[in-house]
Parts: structure tokens; sequence; C-alpha cells
């Protein structure tokens, strides 16, 4: 019998960065009320358990936050405790969106027990009973955000937080988080994600796949719980002026790069997506009159750009989740409106990367039903 050793490589790869999680999430089902391991926030109508779509449109199962203007506890959960050597770095994770409006306010954060009591530690020292990582409104509505928190060893000297914010589409660092530590009394920790003082029953807060780790050599990077492949590289190309800055994902050499503006020289610097210090924003010159429709799609897609000045050129690239090039279209000749088929392409989520006659490059994520 043939052994498919890429696979069984694949497979445990999966298993190993599974068995990092201390939290246990297949246990959230379809559904209300408390499920092992995770205890709701709030009354049982204010959290929901269903399948929805996560950050790269594949079917999950999310707890919804349902506010009401009865109680200020508008749904979330916290993870039983889990045991901890407070000798150790413990990095928690969760995946965070909000719906419809910014009422009430998105909580992260953590408990320890110490003696008995409620006690972690500032990075000056200072005791507080109630950890959080971030509270606040998260940068826009109705977009995934990957939050990233750090409880540090009870020796940890630094008062510099490692904690982020991720952007769930483009994996770029958007928020800076407050990181703790233990004491040296600490037996164990526990996770806790909640909206507080919301009162639009038509809001919701969505949560997903919340993670508990000991840092380890092996532990996952921020790269693999944002689901983005480590060997991906990206392009960043920009005038000399600053404008026209593009930014996409690619995994092949020679990638094409839009022809700048008359009288634009153009740089560009290829990097590892692994430099998560980069926090290059794309801008995008008539971004707003360029739409892609139906998105999701099931097969059939058009571009259309609605600017006299603005016509598709040179190629449009499809790439998927881990950056690697799935289609290249040649355009022939500049046009306002093209229509793609990626009927035979897999369910799933890709980004397309597009290039313009006025020297625009513009990269939108798409989603194949």
């Amino acid at each position: 019998m043939k052994v498919n050793y890429t696979l069984l490589l694949f497979i445990f790869c999966i298993a190993s960065l599974s068995s990092q999680n201390l939290l246990n999430t297949s246990t959230w089902t379809e559904g209300t009320g408390n499920v092992s391991g995770f205890t709701i926030y709030g009354t049982t109508e204010k959290n929901y358990r269903d399948t929805g779509l996560d950050h790269l449109g594949n079917e999950v199962i999310l707890w919804e936050c349902i506010p009401n203007d009865t109680s200020f506890q508008d749904g979330g959960f916290f993870s039983s405790y889990i045991p901890i050597d407070h000798t150790k770095t413990y990095r928690f994770s969760v995946w965070m969106k909000k719906i419809n409006s910014d009422i009430g306010s998105s909580y992260f954060g953590c408990n320890s027990l110490a003696n008995g009591q409620f006690q972690t530690l500032r990075l000056n020292n200072s005791l507080i009973n109630s950890p959080y990582f971030f509270t606040g409104d998260l940068p826009e509505l109705n977009k995934w955000y990957l939050l990233v928190g750090y409880v540090h060893n009870s020796s940890y000297s630094s008062n510099v937080s490692l904690g982020k914010i991720y952007d769930g589409e483009t994996g770029e660092e958007v928020l800076s988080l407050t990181d703790f530590k233990f004491t040296t009394s600490a037996i164990n920790v526990r996770s806790r994600s909640f909206l507080v003082h919301g009162s639009n029953p038509v809001d919701k807060q969505l949560l997903y796949k919340p993670t508990l780790e000991k840092l380890t050599s092996s532990s996952p990077s921020i790269n693999q719980l944002l689901s983005i492949n480590e060997e991906s590289t990206l392009i960043f190309a920009y005038d000399n002026a600053g404008n026209q800055k593009q930014r996409f994902y690619c995994d092949i050499p020679g990638c094409p790069l839009t022809t700048p503006p008359a009288g634009r020289p153009n740089t560009t610097d290829i990097k590892k997506i692994t430099d998560t210090k980069e926090n290059e924003s794309l801008t995008e010159t008539s971004v707003h009159s360029i739409k892609l429709y139906p998105n999701p799609t099931e097969g059939k897609l058009t571009i259309q750009s609605k600017e006299v000045d603005v016509k598709l050129s040179h190629s449009i690239n499809i790439y998927n989740t881990q950056g690697a090039l799935v289609e290249q279209i040649n355009v022939n000749k500049e046009t306002h409106s093209l229509e793609l088929d990626i009927t035979k392409m897999p369910t799933g989520v890709y980004f397309i990367h597009m290039h313009f006659s006025n020297g625009t490059a513009v990269t939108r994520k798409i989603i194949k039903k």
C-alpha cells in the first residue's frame, strides 16, 4: 500500500497545533446555556451558539452575544480554570466581530487565582484583580479581528506589552493590548470574552476559536493563528512621494507589479510575511469606485470600475489564503468591466489582485460558495 507521507505530515501538523490549545472548543454545539469547559456570561437568552462563517469563510460554531436592556451582562463566556506554572508565559487569543453598532463595550481578559483570591500583576508589579487585555470598541464593525494577549511568568521584568489586535483580512497589527504577569502564588488561569452594556437587540458580538497556550519553542506563530502561510511573502510597492502604495500576498517569483503613474518612480520591497512589525496600510486610489459582485459568489464574478480614467489592465491574480497563486488572467485590452468564471474553484476564501490603467493596484477578498 502506498503511503501518502505529505498527507500524514499535514495531519500531524494540524494535530500538533490543536494540542497546543488548553481550551477544548469541540464542546461548542448549536444551542444555548453552558457547555463543558465554558460558562455563559449573562442570561441564557443573551448567549447562543450557531453555525456561521469564520474569517476564512469556513463554517464554524460561533458564540453569539445578543444584548438587550435587562442588564449590563450581554453575553460571552468564562472558560474553566486551567492549572498553570507561574514560571511560564501563557498566550490567550480569541476571534471577535461586532455587528451593527458600537453600543456597548467588548471585553477580552483573564482571571488567575492566588491564595484563594483573584490576583494578577500589571507589568509594573502592582496588583490587579480583574485584568483585561482589551476593553472598548473594535477598529471596525462587521469585520473579524484576532485578539492576542499575554500573561507572563512571575519573574518577567519588561514593561513592554506584546499583545495585539490583528486584522482578520490582512493580518496586520491594528491595536496594541495590555499584558500582565502571574504572581508567584498563581495556580491557575481562565479566559473570558464578553459584551458589556449593550442595549440594541439588533447588535451582535461574535466569538470563536478561543485559545490558551503555554508558550514554548513549538507554539504556533501568530501567522499560524491567523491561518497565513509562513512561506508567503508580502510585496509592498510605492512611489517616492508615498502615494500609490500596494500590498498583496505572493509566493511565486516575479509577481507582476503595475506600472506607476507618469512621473512617479517605483520602488519595490519584498518581505517575508513573518515580519509582523510591518504596519503599512494599503492606500488605494479610487478604491470606492471599484465593485466586485456578487460576493459571495457561486462562480460568476463581475469586476467593474465606475470612473472614466480607471480601467482594468495588465493582469488579474487570484491567491488562496495560503498565498499561493491559483489563477492569473491577462487583460489584453483595458476595460471598465470584466466577468470572471471561478465556478471550478473549490469553495473558500480568495484574494483577487487587480491592476488598473491609472497605476492603482487593488486587492479584495472574495468568497466562493
